[in-house]
């Protein structure tokens, strides 16, 4: 069987990283000056692959088939699998009806078509629910027909997996500048779930809060495979929280010194989940780049939405251990939460200019459907226009500001934090130049 894996990119209206946001995937976009040039630099420097497309090419190898990337039409291939997406959807849908022909299936993955397979459905022979992995053994196998939906169960053994096969995806074209500038660069998942369980978080949809690990021995054979074949020089762990685990962080960064690997990487993670001697460990083996939630100074707002608060202490100490140390930490905003004031809100500004990290992400909170925070704001979305669900639109009803005043302050906080002195000096020419 040809099977063709597609991660649609044809038009600049739809979703330009569908392995972001949980599978969701994201389109970056601005009102004014400022926040357009950053949306600018993340729609065309950030690049990453789907990551399950590399699991899945994986597989049906395997088993024979053949497989192909595509970020356009197809060829003759009988089986098409697409990533599906939020703000895309519809494009998506176009493009699904367009290729369809005699003899051909075509069927979606990731979290919004999980959450609504009917609206895949109408332009599609089939729709793969959850990570699609243990589905993909199966269709591959040949013990399920890729019709309707198809209910893909966790994988609890994520060794019992094959390494991604990234043969035929455009390896030179991926990216994560300016935070990780050598090249070749790609992702890696070490784990899969979270167990903090964020309300909001739209990773939950599919990898749920069972939180499954690799090896330190797994994962550094995965990075040698990926060195050998790909030539590989950054990598950006995709786990929801890398330090989920501080032992098994250290052990994997214990393994990539002892076996002398050399590599550049990036992470995400939670400032409570951090120390100085690991810090300082997990930079020996390469770590460049911690990508911070940080979302809101606020404990008490932060905690109503569904996420267990940081001390502004620990947040601190960890962004001037990181400056300390040689690790660029890109800090995550929320601005709008439900109980968000003009008040807290602009305190969340001041407090992201106060730690002042190389650079700073502003978004507007969102309800994605399949989370419980869609299920408890359900009573307060304004809107199911999924295209508007981008973190730069409000969505939901808030108690005490107007929509117009979260998108003020959105783009306020980028004018702010870029145009600074304070800033500038520190890492204006550095976070751009390198």
């Amino acid at each position: 069987m040809k099977v063709a894996l597609i991660d649609l990119k044809e038009s600049r209206n739809g979703c330009n990283n569908k392995d972001k946001a949980g599978g969701f995937g994201n389109k970056s976009h601005g009102e004014d000056l400022i926040s357009r040039i950053y949306a600018y630099f993340k729609h065309s420097q950030v690049d990453v692959p789907v990551m399950h497309f590399g699991y899945m090419a994986a597989i049906f190898r395997q088993h024979g088939h053949t497989v192909k990337f595509y970020d356009a039409e197809p060829e003759d291939e009988e089986l098409v699998i697409m990533a599906s997406s939020i703000v895309g959807y519809d494009e998506e849908l176009s493009f699904a009806r367009r290729i369809q022909k005699p003899g051909r299936k075509i069927g979606f993955i990731n979290a919004f078509a999980t959450v609504k397979p009917e609206i895949f459905l109408n332009a599609s022979d089939f729709v793969i629910k959850g990570e699609p992995e243990q589905a993909t053994i199966e269709i591959a196998k040949g013990n399920v027909k890729p019709e309707g939906v198809i209910d893909s169960a966790l994988i609890f053994d994520l060794e019992s997996l094959p390494f991604p096969d990234w043969d035929g995806f455009p390896v030179s074209r991926y990216g994560y500048y300016p935070v990780l500038k050598k090249k070749p660069l790609i992702s890696i998942l070490t784990s899969r779930g979270c167990s903090f369980d964020c309300s909001y978080c739209p990773y939950m949809v599919t990898q749920t809060e069972r939180w499954r690990r690799r090896s330190a021995k797994h994962v550094c054979d995965e990075i040698e495979y990926l060195q050998k074949k790909y030539k590989v020089r950054s990598l950006v762990f995709r786990d929801i929280m890398y330090t989920q685990s501080k032992q098994r962080a250290i052990q994997i960064s214990e393994e990539i010194i002892r076996r002398g690997i050399r590599v550049e990487w990036s992470c995400e993670t939670r400032a409570d989940c951090l120390e100085e001697d690991t810090l300082r460990l997990l930079h020996r083996s390469g770590l460049r780049v911690i990508h911070l939630g940080i979302e809101s100074p606020e404990d008490q707002i932060v905690k109503d939405s569904g996420r267990i608060p940081i001390k502004e202490m620990q947040q601190e100490k960890i962004v001037r251990l990181c400056e300390k140390i040689g690790i660029d930490v890109i800090g995550f905003y929320i601005l709008g939460f439900v109980a968000d004031t003009q008040k807290s809100m602009r305190r969340t500004i001041d407090y992201a200019k106060h730690l002042n990290t190389p650079l700073a992400q502003f978004d507007v909170m969102t309800p994605y459907p399949g989370t419980k925070f869609y299920d408890e704001m359900r009573d307060r979305i304004l809107s199911h226009n999924w295209k508007e669900y981008t973190t730069h639109h409000p969505v939901v009803r808030l108690d005490n500001v107007s929509h117009e005043e979260v998108l003020d302050f959105k783009n306020r906080a980028y004018r702010e934090y870029y145009f600074r002195s304070s800033w500038m000096l520190k890492h204006g020419l550095k976070t751009v130049l390198g």
